[in-house]
Parts: structure tokens; C-alpha cells; sequence
């Protein structure tokens, strides 16, 4: 910055005015944290001072009488946002903006710029003082403080929906602590969430431990796959229904209290099994016996017949009432499977498979029983998978044209896994879910998701046809 020329002014002023400026300029050049310069009335840098060199990184030397557009990016000097700025702080006095701007090694920074007009005592133009400071950090802080109070209205959302479901919902971390307890939650356990959060949900409910939710939910997480099953829940004493979402940070979890529900349920499925058993004693006792009674006396008269036609229509009478009381007694045997839940269950599945074999005329058909298969009785998931197993062989016999069916049970880990395989005609990739010949898959699909398992069916035109269906079993069921 040069001395003034003020003209006529004394000797005594001028030495005070040079001396003032010469303060001014050790003033602004020992300023370091504010980079303050002068241009040209063309934007060309004349001074640099110490906080400039800082802040944008270059030496006097090697930015003096460099156009100030060097600070800017590519985009701003392509629409000539410099000589903007120059324009406006020219015509009203002065410019100020906060905006990217762009150091010596290429980085950027935000900076808060003042330009300001100097013009002498006739108005002319005669250049402009540019000040700029480095406000990166303050506009990290606010950036971060922006995202706080996203992050927390987030969560406030978040919040007001968790606590507006009718279900009950708690997350926890990776070690099992509650992180979250929503007001439903407390209302079924009966406990406020301070007095859970930060705690681990199997030490403050050590009677889960070992439970059908334990393990589904031990698997959840350490599968990472979300899982959904209904169980019995030893804290409530009472059947819940359980979503279990897995991520990174935890297991999201809700329930809901189905008892009602099940104990409907359960209602219904004694009226159908004893609407069932009723069928099926007055199908044997009714319709059943009535053929045997038919084929045998159409026996008779064939034997007593010399009419040689006759007796060929009588033999073909006799072959339609056998056939039609085969199916009849499928159609029985099939109604009385479920007589069986309260034996034990490898006999149940020993039984199934000897009626089939019988009506395999054509076919054979294998049972193994591997080791640690369950043979005491298994209730309903018992009648379940004998189900499942009698409408694989059905299919079998009378769709695939097999020559030989074989059936297994073993168990893998904790999950009892039931497999029908045959050698017969398969089905290509063709043919939808649901219309696969014979007994479709929606019935074995229902009966499977009933009792917590997952139904797979592998087939290969030509190659046969594997029906396997894993059941996880509940902890403690008897061998």
C-alpha cells in the first residue's frame, strides 16, 4: 500500500499521514487470520498480506499481479462470477457473499468475502480491498448440528410411530442389551423401560432361555435373516406372535398377544378333527363295507354265471367297485391320520408309509429313520408332518409314474427334516406353484407355515421329484 499524495498538505502532515499508513500497513500485514489484499479496478492482486498467504497458500511474489478469478472454481469463473462480484461492489459500494473457494493445492474451503470500492476524492475508481476469512469450521459445525437435529427429528418420528402401534416392539444390540422399549412393551412385562435399557433381555428374562423365542431369536441374529414364528411365552404366559427384523446394529423385535387367537384356533381344529374322525368311521362303517359287500356278492354271480358275455361285464363291475373302494379307503386312511397324534410319532409315520406301500402296487417304497429322530408323540406337529409325507407319496403313486419312493427323517441341528424323493416323471420349471400334478403345494405349504416350517420342492422333468420339509422342533422335545 502506497502513502497518499495529498498535495498541498505540510510536510509535518504528510510525515503523519506516512506514518499512519505505515501502521496500518504492518497492521494488515501481520493480520493472520484474515486474508486481506488489494485489487485493481481489474481484479488484478497488488498486496498480499500474511493471513492471505495462510488461509489460500501462495507467496507475495508468486500472486501478485495474478487476477483474483485464481481463487474461484472452474464453474464460477466459466459464468464469471468474479467479475460479478467486482461489478456489484463497484456499483453499490461493496460485495459480500460466503461461498467455495479454492487454495493454492487445489483444495477448497468456504470463506466469508467483503469487497469493498476505493475511489479517490473525484469518485473515481481506483481499485478494491478484499477480505476473506477461513469459516470452514464454523460451517462444519453448523453442517453437523443441521444433521443432529435431522437426526433427532428422525428419531422423534421414529418414536411417535413405535409408540403408536398396537404392537409390542423393543430393539437390542449385538450383546443382547435393550436399546429401545416401546409403551406396549411395558404394559405386557409389566415393567418400565429404565429399569431394561442397557440391560440384557436374557438376564432380566431368564425363564426365555432355552424357549422356542430364544432359539428363533439366537438364529435371527445370528443368520441375519428376519424370521417370523408364534410360540408360547413363558414371561406372559401366553402365545405370542413374533416379527424379528435383524441389521447391523441388532434385532428389531415385535409381538403381539395371539391367545385369543389360538386358543380359536384351536376350537376350530377340534370340531374339523372330530368332524374328520366322523367322516371317516362312517365312510369305513357305511360306503366301505357296502362295496366289499358288492364286489363280493357281483363275485357270486359271476361264479354261478355260464353266460360267457355276462360274465365279463360282471368282471368289469367287480373292477370298478375294488377301484372305487380303494379310493374310498385312501380317502379313510387319509381322514385318519390325525387318530394317530397321541402315538408315537416314527409309528405314526411307519403307518403312513406301509398303507402307501400297499397301494404302491407298482412302486416301492422305503422308510429310514435316522438317529435322534423324535419317537414320542408330537401333537399337532406330528399330524402336520405325516400330513405333509402322505401327500408327497399320494402325488408320488398316482402322477409320477415312480418305481421306487423312498422316505427319510433325520434331524439336522435342532430341526427335524422330513424328505419324500421319488424316480419318476419330475416337472420342468414350466409349471407353476400351486398346480403341480396331484395334491397342489398351497395345502402342504399351510400345513408346513402351520407348525413353524419351510416346505422345498426340487424336481427335474425326467429326473423325479424331492418334497423336504424342515421343522424346527421346540427345545426339549422328547427323543
Amino acid at each position: 500500500m502506497q502513502p497518499s499524495d495529498f498535495g498541498g498538505a505540510s510536510g509535518l502532515t504528510q510525515e503523519a499521514l506516512r506514518q499512519s499508513e505505515e501502521r496500518f500497513r504492518l497492521l494488515v500485514e501481520g493480520v493472520k487470520d484474515y486474508a486481506i489484499f488489494m485489487l485493481d479496478a481489474h481484479g488484478h492482486i497488488s498486496t498480499w498480506n500474511e493471513g492471505a498467504r495462510r488461509i489460500k497458500g501462495y507467496e507475495a511474489e508468486e500472486i501478485v499481479g495474478e487476477h483474483f478469478s485464481i481463487f474461484y472454481s472452474e464453474e464460477d469463473v466459466e459464468r464469471a462470477h468474479p467479475e460479478e462480484e467486482l461489478r456489484i461492489a463497484a456499483a453499490e459500494g461493496q460485495y459480500e457473499e460466503e461461498g467455495l473457494r479454492v487454495r493454492k493445492d487445489g483444495s477448497t474451503f468456504f470463506a466469508s468475502v467483503l469487497i469493498t470500492a476505493l475511489r479517490n476524492e473525484d469518485g473515481e475508481l481506483r481499485g478494491f480491498a478484499k477480505v476473506t476469512r477461513d469459516i470452514t469450521a464454523r460451517k462444519e459445525a453448523e453442517e453437523r448440528e443441521r444433521n443432529l437435529a435431522r437426526e433427532r427429528a428422525a428419531r422423534e418420528r421414529t418414536t411417535d410411530i413405535l409408540e403408536s402401534i398396537s404392537d409390542a416392539f423393543y430393539t437390542v444390540d449385538r450383546r443382547w442389551r435393550f436399546t429401545y422399549v416401546n409403551n406396549r412393551a411395558e404394559e405386557l412385562w409389566g415393567l418400565p423401560r429404565e429399569e431394561l435399557l442397557g440391560k440384557s433381555v436374557w438376564e432380566e428374562f431368564p425363564e426365555e432361555v432355552g424357549s422356542e423365542s430364544h432359539r428363533r431369536l439366537e438364529r435371527a441374529m445370528e443368520e441375519g435373516v428376519t424370521t417370523e414364528f408364534e410360540a408360547e411365552s413363558p414371561i406372559l404366559g401366553a402365545w405370542v406372535a413374533v416379527r424379528a427384523y435383524p441389521s447391523r446394529g441388532g434385532l428389531s423385535v415385535y409381538f403381539q398377544d395371539v391367545t385369543e387367537r389360538k386358543r380359536t384356533e384351536e376350537a376350530l381344529r377340534r370340531v374339523r378333527e372330530a368332524e374328520r374322525k366322523r367322516i371317516a368311521r362312517d365312510l369305513h362303517d357305511g360306503p366301505l363295507q357296502d362295496f366289499s359287500y358288492t364286489a363280493a356278492a357281483l363275485g357270486m354271480l359271476m361264479l354261478q354265471s355260464e353266460d360267457t358275455e355276462l360274465k365279463e361285464r360282471l368282471q368289469w363291475a367287480v373292477d370298478a367297485v375294488r377301484h372305487g373302494a380303494q379310493g374310498l379307503r385312501e380317502v379313510v386312511n387319509d381322514l385318519r391320520i390325525e387318530d394317530g397324534e397321541d402315538g408315537p410319532f416314527t409309528e405314526v409315520v411307519e403307518s403312513v408309509v406301509r398303507r402307501n406301500r400297499i397301494l404302491a402296487r407298482d412302486a416301492e417304497v422305503t422308510l429310514e429313520v435316522g438317529e435322534g429322530v423324535p419317537r414320542a408323540p408330537l401333537k399337532e406337529m406330528g399330524s402336520q408332518v405325516s400330513r405333509v409325507i402322505q401327500e408327497a407319496l399320494t402325488n408320488a403313486r398316482r402322477h409320477s409314474g415312480a418305481m421306487r419312493i423312498s422316505v427319510s427323517l433325520r434331524m439336522e441341528g435342532d430341526d427335524l427334516l422330513a424328505e419324500v424323493t421319488d424316480d419318476g416323471a419330475g416337472f420342468g420349471p414350466d409349471v407353476e406353484p400351486g398346480v403341480e400334478p396331484g395334491v397342489g403345494l398351497d395345502s402342504m405349504r399351510e400345513r408346513a407355515a402351520l407348525i413353524g416350517g419351510h416346505l422345498e420342492i426340487e424336481s427335474e422333468e425326467g429326473l423325479g421329484t424331492t418334497v423336504r420339509l424342515r421343522v424346527p422342533l421346540p427345545q426339549g422335545t422328547p427323543e
